[in-house]
């Protein structure tokens, strides 16, 4: 055999091209450790310990929602029964075929209300039909509502339903969380509302900044941070000697760890210390609250329940904030402030890219600091009210900074006029 015609026994380069160097010096370590097995490996896990794995894996949001949907058709088909004496539709869920599950489901979009008796909106309505395909799903049953030519009859009722409601102009403003001006937070720090004086309002200040400079979502981002050696939160120092706080994100909405996100670059971005307001600096900030920890806490939480009576330099105790606690943050802090409007830890994220974007920072960098991987950054960019006025005075001429209009070279050139009178001539120049 002629020597460019051996076979290619490089595995690694057709097969295994996602491993890197790195990863080959730890399998052949791991070959040499074998004699170490033991130590290696756990205690055997049980059947239901690896159904807890996989329930601990799925997001907690889509849970809720999917366990909304069912149990919301579960009492629609209780209430058919009832009203129409007729148990056609009363089977359990996942025993329907994908006939009677047509039916079945078109009914229930045109009947289903809230508990006031009022029409959902139309996104509302999608997400009732997205979450019930959610739940065949994670049963083993993988069924598309809106693709499979068998469930074409309610594709076309939730189509029509959803026209029908935007027609009576339900859902067509989305209810998303107000952005917090600078005006507002300047109130805050005037009011001490924000400061670092006491452990309540060090820690309610930590979750305003935290939520702010890194853009962080809601409540259960900011309950995933840890504190320690594993900590996503670290004080960092530039090349000029700048101190910052550099987050890298390891679990998010738009990336939750797994095999379909294995690949994905996390979310690094940075809050430098502000040297010019000490008192509002987030990195001397964040080094008095860590430092406010207990020694030794059993728990790795970042935000630690603050103590009613201060002992000694420890401001908090050896327990984690709730979630719940910490999503009601933000919309406690503005309440406190007097400020009207609909304002969660959401807003935070929103007040960060509209803020960006106000200032004329590239998409792509606010995109960075949000972490988007979309177009989606453009849906928390809020126009504000001083954009808007300069637009309306653009288009109606009465902006003072318009543009104005050239006029033609022959215009701005100096001309000659030339009159002929009474046997004389007379020269006009005008320009």
């Amino acid at each position: 055999m002629q020597e460019n015609n051996r076979p290619n026994f490089e595995l690694k380069n057709s097969l295994f091209s996602d491993i890197s160097s790195a990863d080959d010096e730890n399998i052949l370590q791991c070959s040499m450790d074998m004699e170490r097995m033991d130590t290696r490996f756990r205690i055997p896990l049980k059947a239901q310990d690896l159904q807890q794995m996989v329930e601990n894996g799925k997001s907690t949001k889509t849970e809720n929602k999917t366990r909304w949907a069912i149990d919301l058709f579960h009492n629609w088909q209780k209430q058919r029964e009832q009203l129409t004496k007729n148990r056609k539709y009363s089977d359990p869920i996942l025993k329907m075929s994908n006939s009677l599950l047509n039916e079945a489901l078109s009914f229930f979009i045109g009947e289903v209300r809230n508990e006031a008796g009022s029409e959902y909106r139309p996104n509302t309505i999608y997400e009732l039909v997205v979450s019930i395909q959610h739940h065949f799903r994670t049963n083993g049953r993988f069924i598309s509502f809106l693709d499979d030519q068998s469930f074409a009859g309610l594709k076309a009722v939730l189509d029509s339903k959803m026209k029908e409601l935007s027609k009576k102009g339900m859902g067509l403003q989305r209810r998303q969380a107000d952005v917090i001006s600078q005006v507002q937070e300047e109130d805050m720090w005037r009011t001490n509302i924000l400061g670092s004086d006491t452990p309540q309002k060090l820690l309610d200040t930590m979750v305003f900044m935290i939520g702010l400079n890194f853009a962080l979502r809601a409540g259960q981002e900011h309950r995933n941070l840890r504190f320690g050696g594993h900590s996503q939160i670290c004080i960092r120092v530039d090349n000029e000697n700048r101190r910052y706080l550099e987050y890298t994100e390891d679990v998010s909405k738009t990336n939750r760890g797994g095999i379909l996100h294995r690949k994905l670059d996390p979310k690094i971005t940075r809050a430098y210390g502000n040297l010019k307001q000490p008192e509002r600096c987030i990195v001397m900030l964040y080094t008095k609250y860590t430092q406010a920890r207990p020694d030794n806490c059993k728990t790795d939480a970042f935000y630690l329940r603050a103590r009613k009576y201060i002992n000694g330099n420890v401001w908090y105790q050896d327990a984690a904030v709730g979630v719940h606690i910490l999503q009601q943050t933000v919309k406690r802090l503005c309440e406190q402030a007097g400020f009207q409007g609909f304002f969660t830890n959401h807003c935070l994220r929103a007040t960060a890219a509209t803020r960006l974007y106000s200032a004329g920072i590239d998409e792509q960098l606010i995109s960075e600091k949000t972490g988007h991987r979309s177009n989606a950054v453009r849906a928390y960019k809020r126009t504000s009210d001083q954009q808007q006025s300069d637009m309306s005075d653009i288009l109606s001429g009465n902006n003072a900074n318009s543009v104005q209009i050239p006029r033609k070279e022959s215009e701005n050139r100096g001309s000659t006029e030339i009159n002929i009178e009474s046997g004389g001539i007379k020269i006009n120049v005008k320009y």
